[in-house]
């Protein structure tokens, strides 16, 4: 679950390694966020002499939250990170590739096979 002001890790190869969340979609009174939200974020810590500046704006996508997920063999899921992907445009990442797991969860199929890790 993702809150307004949370820190996420970036899982696209952008050379951005820290945004901040400042806005979250679908609904005005919005307060979490959960896997496949789309979410408005402003990078906070970037590699040097990257492309993508610090405190630019974009939109990104949850892909995964540290709260424990349930499926329905009564069997949990849980990572240690939160993490998003930064989005050019609808569904399209800002990095080349997306790396880490992803979650069936997503059900974006034009999304999910932009993952090149575990699904």
């Amino acid at each position: 679950m993702i809150q307004k002001g949370t820190y996420l890790m970036p899982m696209d190869r952008c050379g951005v390694w820290w945004v901040n969340t400042f806005h979250i979609y679908k609904g005005f009174n919005k307060k979490i966020g959960k896997t496949g939200n789309f979410i408005k974020i402003s990078v906070r810590n970037t590699r040097p002499n990257n492309w993508v500046l610090k405190k630019t704006k974009l939109n990104s996508i949850i892909t995964l939250t540290k709260k424990e997920l349930k499926n329905l063999d009564n069997s949990y899921i849980k990572f240690k990170y939160n993490n998003c992907v930064l989005l050019k445009k609808r569904l399209a990442p800002k990095g080349k590739e997306i790396v880490g797991p992803g979650l069936k969860l997503m059900k974006r199929k034009k999304f999910l096979m932009s993952f090149s890790g575990i699904l």
